[in-house]
């Protein structure tokens, strides 16, 4: 029985170690999710202001455009 009861207890003990092991690694994930997800809303704040940027300098050259054609119709008058 004494066989047994050191098993047991050695089962137990491997058990706790896995138990801890697992919250540990989850409160890991945990972090590095929150990093990861902090890093995604840097991306799309930047992805979204390259967007607008992008749009902003389009109307410009359309602005741009429209007033070179605007100034040769008035020069041409």
């Amino acid at each position: 029985m004494s066989g047994d009861s050191n098993l047991i207890d050695e089962l137990k003990k491997k058990r706790d170690e896995l138990r801890l092991q697992l919250h540990l690694g989850a409160r890991e994930a945990e972090d590095e999710w929150e990093t990861l997800m902090q890093d995604w809303d840097k991306f799309l704040s930047r992805a979204q202001f390259e967007k607008t940027a992008d749009e902003v300098g389009e109307a410009a050259k359309e602005l741009g455009l429209k007033m070179k054609e605007a100034y040769d119709r008035m020069k041409k008058s």
